[in-house]
Parts: C-alpha cells; sequence; structure tokens
C-alpha cells in the first residue's frame, strides 16, 4: 500500500516483527542496471552465484529487491497509474485543464505537509532526529517525499477533504465495505471539523467579513449534526473556507487517523483487486504488447523482453529500472546475501523436484493455490493479498511474491513427502517441540543483546559482527566467573526501545527493556518476534536463536552467546509453563497443524542439505555455507 508517515512513526517503539533491514552501510548494489552476461562474466553483486551451471542473474537478484525493498515503490507506482486512469476518466467526462489542476500536488503543498508531519512527530519524539526516523520508516527523506506526493494524490482524487467532492467509485466502495452510514460520519466528521477550524480563525474571518456566518455556525448546537452538515455546505461557508484557505490558514483539522486508514485501506484494497495485474515473470511476457515486426517472436524472446518489466498493472509497465534508481543506495549486502540465499536455495529444491516430476509451475501453481481457499474462489491477485500479513508479519518473508514462491516449492516438496506425511511414526517425535509452540507453552526468559546494529541511528556499526563476538565472549566470559546476571544486562544489553511519546497515546507494551521484556513470560513466538528470528530466516540460514533458547537451553542455565539477525545473544532462563492443550494426532485439525510444522521443517532442512552439499560438490558456486549459532 502508498506509505503514510503517521502508522509508521507512531508505532516507532515495539519493532518486534521481522522486516528487511533498510539501513544504509556501503552496498553491493548502489549502481545502475546491467544486461546479465554468461556465468563467467562479473556480477554488479559481487561473486556471481551458479547452480547447477545456470547462474543466477543478476536480473533475478535485482526483482527480489525490487519486490522486497522496493516494495513500497511498486505500490506508489502501481496506485499512480490507477489515479491517472481516473483523471483520464474524468478528462474523457469534459473535466477541464483547471478542474484538473486541483488534483496535482506543487511543491509548496508538499513541503507544507511534510513540515505539518516533522512537527507532529518532533512534539511526540522531540528526542529523536525526523530525519533518521523517516528513514527507519521510509528509507530516506527524499523518497518519503515522493511517497507523501503520491499518497496526497491519491486522496484528492480518491478521498478529497469534503466528502461531497467524493467521486462515485469511493462512495461505492466505501457503502460496500464500510456500510452505508459510513459516508454520513464522514460528512458529520468533515461539518465538525470546519466548525473548529471557524472557531480558530474568528478574527479572520470576521475580518473578511464572515463574522453572521461565523456567529450561525457557533450557534449550532452540536448534537444537532444535520444541520451544522447543512450549514457547512451553504456557498457562504464554502467561500469562508476558500478565503481562509487563500491567506494559508485554511487547513482543515485532521480526521482521527484511524478513520482515514479505514478509508483509504478500503478504496485501496478495492482497486487493487479490480486492477488487472501481472507480476510473475510468463505472466509479465505474455502479456507484453507485440514486439515489433523485425524482433524475434519465440518464447525465449519474450521471456527476454520481461526482464526489465516488474509488473504491468492494467496494460502499463513498471519498469524495473523505475523501482532500482530509487532503492539501490539501501540494498545493503546483508540484504543482497539474503537474496541470493533464496535465489539459490529455491532453484536447488526446484532442480531437484523437477527431476521428481512434482515441481508446479508458476502457471500451475497460480491456477492450484486459490483453490484451497476456504472462503469461494478468489483470484490468484486477490488470495496473494490476503496472506499479506501472515506473509511480512508472521513469517517474515520480505515480500508477497517471495512467500508465493515458498509456497509454490513447499507445496511441490509436499507431494514428493506425501508418504510420510501419513506416517504417525515421524509426526509423533516432532510433538514434543510442536505442542510448546501450538499450545502456547510460556518462557520466564531475560536475553541480553550484543548488537552488531546501530539502531538509535539505523545503521550497521563499521565493525558489525566480528566486534560484536568479541564483545559478547568477554560478557559470557564475566558471567561465568560470578559476574550477576541482571546488573551485566542493565549494563550491556543494547536492545533498543525509542522513547515514549510526550504526547498522545502511549503505547504500553512489546518493549524490550532491555531484554527483560517487562518481566513477562513469552511463548516461542513472541520471543522470535522480540529477536527477529522468521520462518523466513530459518529457510535461510538453519536453526534460530529463538529454538536453542526455547527447546534446547536448560532451565536455571546461562547460555550462548549465539549469532542471531542482528547480533550476539545469550540468555537466561527462570521458568516455563507447559502447553495448555496438547495437540493429538486423531484430530483433523491437529494433525494439519502437526502436518504443517513437519513439512515446513522438512523443507528448511533439505534446502540447507542441498546448498552445503551443492557448495561442497562445486554445484553451487558464489556461497558460503551458512555460519552456525556459535559462530
Amino acid at each position: 500500500m502508498l506509505s503514510y508517515l503517521g502508522p509508521c512513526l507512531l508505532a516507532l517503539a515495539p519493532q518486534v516483527t521481522p522486516v528487511a533491514a533498510t539501513s544504509v552501510q556501503p552496498t553491493l548494489a548502489a549502481q545502475s542496471a546491467t544486461s546479465d552476461a554468461p556465468a563467467s562474466a562479473s556480477s554488479m553483486f559481487g561473486e556471481p552465484v551458479i547452480v547447477h551451471g545456470r547462474r543466477i542473474t543478476d536480473d533475478e537478484i535485482q526483482r527480489f529487491l525490487c519486490a522486497s525493498v522496493g516494495a513500497r515503490d511498486v505500490d506508489t507506482i502501481k496506485f499512480s497509474i490507477l489515479v491517472g486512469e481516473e483523471l483520464q476518466k474524468l478528462t474523457q467526462q469534459g473535466a477541464s485543464a483547471e478542474q484538473l489542476a486541483r488534483y496535482e500536488v506543487s511543491d509548496a503543498d508538499l513541503d507544507a505537509r511534510l513540515e505539518r508531519e516533522r512537527s507532529d512527530f518532533l512534539l511526540r519524539y522531540p528526542t529523536l532526529d525526523f530525519a533518521v526516523e523517516v528513514g527507519r520508516a521510509e528509507l530516506s527523506l527524499d523518497l518519503f517525499r515522493e511517497r507523501l506526493r503520491q499518497t496526497m494524490r491519491f486522496d484528492r482524487v480518491f478521498r478529497p477533504e469534503n466528502p461531497l467532492d467524493w467521486p462515485e467509485i469511493t462512495k461505492a466502495i466505501i457503502a460496500e465495505q464500510l456500510g452505508e452510514t459510513w459516508y454520513d460520519d464522514e460528512r458529520i466528521s468533515y461539518a465538525s471539523r470546519v466548525r473548529r477550524l471557524f472557531e480558530a480563525q474568528r478574527n479572520t474571518l470576521t475580518e473578511q467579513g464572515y463574522g453572521t456566518l461565523l456567529d450561525k455556525l457557533l450557534a449550532i448546537d452540536p448534537r444537532d449534526s444535520a444541520t451544522l452538515v447543512a450549514a457547512v455546505d451553504e456557498p457562504d461557508a464554502v467561500a469562508a473556507l476558500a478565503a481562509l484557505k487563500a491567506v494559508g490558514l485554511g487547513d482543515v483539522p485532521a480526521d482521527d487517523p484511524i478513520a482515514i486508514d479505514a478509508v483509504r485501506g478500503t478504496i485501496l484494497t478495492a482497486l487493487n483487486t479490480w486492477a488487472i495485474v501481472q507480476s510473475d515473470h510468463d505472466e509479465i511476457a505474455a502479456a507484453l504488447p507485440p514486439a515489433a515486426a523485425d524482433a524475434p517472436k519465440d518464447t525465449a524472446a519474450a521471456l527476454e523482453r520481461a526482464r526489465s518489466v516488474m509488473a504491468i498493472v492494467n496494460g502499463q509497465p513498471i519498469m524495473i529500472d523505475a523501482i532500482w534508481s530509487r532503492i539501490a543506495p539501501f540494498c545493503t549486502s546483508d540484504l543482497v546475501d539474503e537474496a541470493k540465499r533464496f535465489l539459490a536455495e529455491v532453484a536447488l529444491l526446484e532442480h531437484e523436484l523437477a527431476a521428481k516430476g512434482t515441481l508446479l509451475t508458476p502457471a500451475q501453481f497460480r491456477e492450484w493455490w486459490p483453490s484451497t481457499s476456504k472462503q469461494g474462489r478468489p483470484s490468484y491477485s486477490e488470495y496473494l493479498s490476503q496472506h499479506e500479513m501472515l506473509s511480512s508479519q508472521v513469517l517474515g518473508f520480505p515480500s508477497l511474491s517471495a512467500f508465493a514462491t515458498y509456497i509454490r516449492v513447499q507445496e511441490s516438496y509436499k507431494r514428493v513427502i506425501a508418504a510420510d506425511l501419513a506416517r504417525d511414526e515421524l509426526l509423533a517425535p516432532t510433538l514434543p517441540v510442536i505442542n510448546q509452540i501450538a499450545g502456547a507453552s510460556r518462557l520466564s526468559v531475560e536475553v541480553l543483546f550484543v548488537s552488531a546494529f546501530d539502531f538509535p541511528n539505523n545503521r550497521w556499526k563499521s565493525s558489525g559482527f566480528p566486534e560484536a563476538r568479541e564483545r559478547a565472549l568477554a560478557i559470557k566470559s564475566d558471567l561465568d566467573m560470578g559476574a550477576e546476571w541482571r546488573p551485566t544486562l542493565e549494563l550491556y544489553s543494547e536492545f533498543w526501545d525509542p522513547p515514549m511519546p510526550e504526547s498522545g497515546n502511549k503505547p504500553m507494551q512489546n518493549f524490550y527493556f532491555k531484554g527483560t521484556f517487562g518481566d513477562q513470560p513469552q511463548t516461542r513466538n513472541q520471543l522470535q518476534g522480540y529477536i527477529g528470528d522468521s520462518d523466513y530466516r530459518s529457510f535461510l540460514f538453519g536453526a534460530a536463536v529463538t529454538d536453542q533458547i526455547f527447546f534446547e537451553q536448560k532451565m536455571g542455565s546461562i547460555d550462548g552467546p549465539w549469532r542471531g539477525p542482528k547480533g550476539y545473544y545469550m540468555a537466561r532462563i527462570t521458568g516455563k509453563t507447559p502447553p495448555t492443550r496438547p495437540l493429538d494426532l486423531n484430530e483433523p485439525k491437529h494433525r494439519e497443524i502437526v502436518e504443517y510444522y513437519y513439512l515446513k521443517n522438512s523443507l528448511a532442512a533439505r534446502a540447507l542439505t542441498l546448498l552445503r552439499e551443492g557448495i561442497t560438490s562445486g554445484a553451487v558456486k558464489g556461497l558460503t555455507p551458512p555460519l552456525g549459532l556459535a559462530d
């Protein structure tokens, strides 16, 4: 979706869901795209990665990063296309150039809005640096400006300030998705906020000859919403608001952020559902306009032409270069390494699954996956969008496209081990672990974190992991020689919580508290979120710090350090509660849970085995084996 700074920055404190790092450190990718060369040629991303003789091309890595680091930019361009289509409709309906101009966002409008965002932010977080925090949420201030411009433009077209100006498509979407009364509530909210503005600008309005109007508005009982709405819609009130805007005093107080997000999100979801979007490589190749008369017409030529296109929205291509030019400086070496590993592991699995005859092609997957929906038969795009929260916030995948690729390979692999999934003797040994996860077993634990990342400044430390490892080993040595745990944690643990906001709502949960987590017992998934582990990282790198602590560490012990997502971790365990209800393989729903975990873990183990064996045998070149937790 189009980004919006408010929700991003109001949720500063608990950054416990796994997300792709967007910090700036020396990159391997900060250059323009180049065409791919043979396997022996150099790569813009460092050493080329080759799997069974086929190179993971720069285009593939670039596309992966554009879908993850550049996800917001892809959506920004996508919805800019939809805005353009709506403006084209208005033009066809006879809108004048002057009427169309009101939908554009000038630099002055953008600067004023950005200043309001900055002022509101500093009012809540006076000790934080606005540019740094914008960079944490939006990569950079420049990118945020562009996204904010597009958000403002989108709102002017689909969600104008006055609900009376909403286009029919917006009214229809809101009525269908949020209910018939929502539009009326929006009109009441707008009228109330206009009256608040007029009251605040009493002197200016009186000087401009609107004193009588002001007295009339202020005399209306606030509970008489119908009269207030009608009064604000009168020509005199419209003229008074225009007069205030003309002198820079006409900013109507903002609506409730929750209401704004609800309306904007509902409109975006509907437009996204209705749009015809091709995003897989083969889809793009098939949807591209015909090649020139003298150009090759074969499938290989079509796929070659598709390499430069990120997606096609209602027939309009989004070019990879348009995304890459924005995000290249932020594609840090760790993100490039993750992209290479994911693509290599997928290639290894696809090679093996193709040989076994179970590999689903992207086209077959797009046909099959929506059929598994338990609520009708949505389109592939609709079904993929329904997994957005699961894929990113729960499983930690960097993009929906990466998640879809993973599910395609997972289903293909499931068909290989279908017989194993039916054998109780293979599933039963996994029950002790799965019971603790599904049954919400809780661990009383504190974690001391030695960071390779500079969280307050949102960048990697220059010495990174080597220096963090050295410090972690020294701290563990002190603990082994008798240093007290809690004072050591308070002194050295580098979990970062931003300051509590000084105004407005104050978040009351999900703070790190140096790694004590508010002295609250943690489920495995809660601890995973705090540490930054995820299913995605387990697929790439194997054993996770979270699982080492939750399932392997002994009660009452202090153990570690272990290498994790952003540094090294040590833990002390003081207690554990059992799962609330153990799983039973004879219950269908329970068995489905167990089969899922068995499948997921088996796939991750197989991928890492193939990677390690491939590196050893030379079938995989350009990658090193994943580091262990103790490295």
